[in-house]
């Protein structure tokens, strides 16, 4: 989870005939993806804040009305962008989670593992949909829900919450740990897709996969631990 391509200038001259054969395509359905795409180029450019529906119309020729028909507003339109990278992600999660055969504790560890790193592969692959996700304007409010359109597929905090079920049936982690233990994984895994979408950790880049294998094991241990009184 193409990240938004700019859409060239059209020529000012009336005669051409190239803005109505573009706005009659998108007549067809696909201005919505269209406005998205366009988002996505001026949130690499400008950041979450800093572009507006009437300038993501203008990007792909159309006027702010035409935009105002698909999205509302720009909140709107920056939660279907974040609807759609769930969606996305999911289907990470999904392959991730398919490379590791078999049962048991070892092939739920290496599940739950593949997942971490699903999670920060897919942040800094597509950081600006990254941030859309988890940005301001409420775009990723619904994220714990089931994905929208995705054919039956778990959202991410929905695969999660199977592969932590999966490691207490095999005896990895403890009953009295289970209780809310997603919070705890997803904050530590957030926060180093965080950290490594940012550029914080630049110094440290070639090492993110065995950071990913740190936390994920920290969070076992700490899992695996009965709470003292």
């Amino acid at each position: 989870m193409a990240m938004g391509a700019n859409t060239p200038r059209q020529s000012s001259n009336a005669a051409s005939p190239r803005p109505a054969t573009t706005r009659s395509r998108y007549h067809h359905g696909d201005l919505p993806s269209a406005l998205k795409q366009a988002a996505l180029a001026l949130i690499t450019r400008h950041g979450v804040e800093g572009f507006s529906l009437r300038e993501a119309a203008a990007a792909v020729g159309v006027s702010p009305s035409a935009a105002y028909r698909h999205f509302e507003d720009k909140a709107a339109l920056l939660r279907a962008i974040a609807a759609d990278a769930f969606v996305e992600m999911s289907e990470r999660f999904d392959e991730a989670m398919r490379t590791v055969r078999g049962s048991g504790a070892r092939a739920a560890q290496a599940r739950f593992r593949a997942q971490g790193h699903a999670y920060v592969n897919f942040a800094l692959r597509q950081p600006e949909r990254f941030l859309v996700m988890f940005g301001p304007f409420g775009a990723g409010a619904a994220c714990p829900q089931p994905v929208a359109g995705s054919s039956g597929r778990t959202s991410p905090y929905e695969a999660l919450s199977r592969a932590l079920d999966e490691l207490l049936a095999a005896g990895v982690i403890s009953a009295s740990r289970r209780p809310g233990a997603e919070l705890l994984v997803w904050s530590a895994i957030h926060g180093l897709a965080t950290l490594a979408v940012s550029q914080a950790l630049r110094p440290l880049s070639g090492e993110v996969d065995s950071m990913v294998v740190r936390i994920a094991e920290d969070c076992l241990r700490a899992l695996a631990e009965t709470p003292t009184r």
